[in-house]
């Protein structure tokens, strides 16, 4: 969701929209739309996540000397 989105939903929300019709009115689903709004209670912002995987064991120097090494 793009932060103008998110603003836009957040908007909607805070105007007495459900998060159910502000997920259709986007065309997102419900989940991403309670995220967003749980988030923006939560901390007052909605900055995006940057990397919501797991924790990286190797740093990206040490990838490409890996994929160096495998493709040799």
């Amino acid at each position: 969701m793009l932060q103008f989105e998110r603003g836009k939903s957040i908007g909607m929300v805070e105007a007495g929209w459900s998060a159910r019709r502000v997920a259709r009115q986007l065309g997102h689903s419900d989940y991403v739309e309670r995220r967003c709004w749980d988030q923006w209670i939560r901390e007052m912002s909605f900055t995006r996540r940057t990397d919501p995987g797991r924790p990286r064991l190797t740093s990206r120097r040490e990838d490409r000397h890996i994929e160096r090494n495998a493709r040799v």
